[in-house]
């Protein structure tokens, strides 16, 4: 009885320690995963839409380029810091795909490529 007794706490505790592994393993994926959305992610989506604000605005060609460019810096640390506000690594990998993939849509056909 003894002996079935040290093997069941022998089993919980390697139980303990492989949940313990788990969870530091999804922390640590999650933390990765933010930090790929907010620098890829975040880049690409401000590249878009940079050419996408550097066509619509009603501006001289070259005013429009240079105030949309002056604003990739604040479009970029906005969605950086939105990243990890953000709970939930679905909604922020939904929302940077379907507003990227938006803006290029767009672009795409107010330049005519589609």
């Amino acid at each position: 009885m003894h002996a079935q007794s040290v093997k069941n706490s022998q089993i919980l505790s390697i139980r303990s320690k492989l949940n313990q592994a788990y969870q530091a393993h999804t922390y640590r994926f999650a933390v990765i995963s933010r930090f790929f959305a907010a620098i890829v992610g975040g880049y690409v989506f401000t590249a878009v839409f940079t050419a996408l604000l550097s066509i619509i605005l009603p501006l001289k060609k070259s005013d429009a380029v240079l105030l949309s460019i002056t604003l990739t810096i604040l479009v970029y640390s906005c969605v950086f810091i939105w990243v990890f506000a953000v709970k939930s690594l679905n909604k922020i990998w939904i929302t940077i795909l379907l507003t990227t993939s938006g803006c290029a849509l767009i672009l795409s056909l107010l330049k005519g490529w589609l």
